[in-house]
């Protein structure tokens, strides 16, 4: 039997502006450049509500309202196990934020969902649930599964 790591706890923002667009993040990485929704680590003894007020402060240095759970998923791996929350919510300025974390993330940036099929969105199974929001509504909470990793060549 396979032995995995304890699951590491992620959490990220979905955050619409006034015009219908999608905030995104480019991440630079030794295997390429990719868009992600701001967030990240959830600290032990942390909420994942808190996690992610805090994430978004680290990152863009703007609060963030958090409205709701709309996505749960996994990244499983012999060398890791992660399960991600997406959550809807807004930010208390969608113009005057700055990139703050040193961790690779090279740009902000805000995307029409009609864009989003012509970039690199990594986990691309969040692609789907961005696309079918309108604004912070959705419907019941989606579980993506256990996510397909994308070539990297």
């Amino acid at each position: 039997m396979t032995e995995y790591p304890r699951p590491r706890l992620r959490v990220a923002l979905i955050t619409f502006d006034d015009e219908g667009r999608v905030l995104l993040l480019q991440h630079e990485r030794i295997h390429g450049k990719y868009w992600v929704l701001p967030g990240g680590g959830v600290d032990t003894g942390e909420s994942i509500e808190d996690a992610l007020v805090r994430e978004i402060r680290e990152e863009l240095s703007v609060d963030c309202d958090v409205e709701k759970l709309v996505a749960v998923g996994e990244l499983i791996l012999p060398d890791r196990h992660v399960v991600d929350f997406f959550l809807a919510g807004t930010l208390s300025d969608t113009q005057n934020f700055e990139i703050l974390h040193e961790e690779g993330i090279s740009d902000a940036q805000w995307f029409e969902p009609s864009q989003l099929d012509t970039i690199s969105v990594l986990p691309p199974e969040i692609l789907e649930v961005i696309k079918g929001m309108e604004g912070l509504k959705t419907g019941p909470i989606t579980y993506l599964g256990k996510y397909r990793i994308p070539n990297r060549s």
